[in-house]
């Protein structure tokens, strides 16, 4: 099913004359014993970049652990301060969370889907859909840390 929708998205992005860059490459296939969609956490990445045309998939590895949206922009002076931060403890933690990062700029219609009006803003989505708190703008880094540890 992954590998479908990566042919299928990249027949998009060819109609639209872009070029498609899949999220991950195809899993290998599951055994026999596990179900279809099952995804263990050596095939999800830690760092993705979110687009309409993966974020279906990135929904799905929130089943599996924690996924961190991270709304952001190039010429957001907040979000390039919490940048390095983030990739600190995303390296430091393992790849225990995914950071999903979704330019505003880019992707209005995932801005919408949460309603978010201000950036940084980060989301916790575990089982596809939005868990605990939200962390709007940068603090520092001791908050951010705290919310991570949170997930």
């Amino acid at each position: 099913m992954n590998r479908s929708l990566a042919v299928a998205a990249t027949a998009v992005a060819v109609l639209l004359g872009g070029a498609a860059v899949p999220a991950a490459a195809a899993p290998a296939p599951a055994p026999a014993s596990a179900p279809a969609s099952a995804a263990t956490t050596t095939d999800i990445p830690s760092v993705v970049d979110v687009t309409s045309a993966n974020y279906a998939q990135v929904m799905q590895w929130s089943h599996t652990k924690p996924v961190v949206l991270d709304f952001t922009a190039d010429w957001c002076y907040w979000c390039q301060k919490q940048k390095p931060y983030l990739q600190k403890y995303n390296t430091e933690d393992n790849g225990a969370w995914v950071w999903a990062r979704v330019d505003v700029d880019d992707n209005p219609d995932l801005s919408r889907k949460y309603g978010v009006r201000g950036i940084p803003a980060l989301l916790n989505i575990q089982n596809g859909q939005e868990a605990g708190s939200r962390l709007v703008g940068f603090d520092g880094p001791t908050s951010l840390r705290t919310w991570l540890n949170r997930l």
